[in-house]
């Protein structure tokens, strides 16, 4: 589970005047679910996805983290512990390119110090890695960098998974086997993602938290939005809390 307790984040400029990225959030991520982080580009979204894989810490409120039995972790203050049951996947992917997947996943397991044989062959085929092994990194498709990113996030098994913008760029194909792999993981893991795409968040997300200028507009399961905002749809109802100019018909 995660659990953002009125989380602000400021920056301060080149010229020391704050920036305030996001202001006042609170929300819950539960066990066993895949709740959907949606809002327009510089809404925040970022900030909080860094905050809960302590990249960066709150200004002020707090993030925690709970694993299987319930404990409790705060990723401010204990960063270890936090990190070790979070798998984070970037949109930016963070790959050593002159590395073949091979060798890459290789490293991965030993820097988690988990031991390799049988885990190895089931992230391997759980992925679909099994063509691109031997290949380097650099020659590898948007999508094909994607399943190695994901697959390294889970080589630790953790409790929860952060995914941001996990389609981006992917052809249709590719995007459906994302969200297959996504849901098979939500039957036992915590799951955050961040997503443009309304079809996306509709068709994987038990809940969704939309903000805008990092505030949060709404929050709850997708029928309790549409219902909030009078709209047919996710979409609609995004459109009409982002700018508060459409009118669903």
């Amino acid at each position: 589970m995660i659990e953002l307790n009125h989380f602000s984040k400021e920056y301060k400029s080149f010229f020391s005047t704050k920036k305030v990225a996001v202001q006042d959030v609170s929300f819950t991520v539960n066990k066993k679910s895949i709740t959907g982080l949606l809002g327009p580009n510089g809404a925040g979204k970022t900030t909080i996805i860094k905050a809960i894989c302590s990249i960066h810490y709150p200004t002020s409120g707090n993030i925690f983290v709970y694993d299987k039995n319930q404990n409790k972790f705060n990723t401010q203050t204990q960063i270890e512990e936090s990190k070790k049951l979070i798998g984070y996947v970037s949109e930016n992917f963070s790959l050593y390119k002159n590395l073949t997947v091979q060798e890459y996943l290789n490293l991965m397991f030993k820097i988690w110090n988990v031991s390799q044989k049988e885990k190895l062959q089931k992230v391997i085929s759980q992925f679909k890695l099994e063509q691109v092994l031997n290949q380097k990194i650099s020659t590898l498709s948007k999508g094909f960098c994607q399943r190695v990113s994901f697959a390294s996030a889970i080589i630790h098994d953790p409790e929860i998974l952060i995914l941001d913008e996990p389609s981006s760029g992917l052809d249709p194909n590719q995007i459906l086997e994302m969200r297959n792999l996504i849901k098979s993981f939500s039957k036992t893991k915590t799951i955050l993602l961040s997503t443009h795409i309304m079809q996306e968040a509709e068709n994987l997300c038990d809940n969704v938290v939309i903000i805008f200028n990092g505030q949060i507009l709404a929050q709850g399961s997708i029928e309790e939005i549409k219902k909030q905002t009078k709209t047919s749809s996710l979409e609609k109802a995004y459109i009409k809390l982002t700018n508060g100019k459409f009118d669903d018909k």
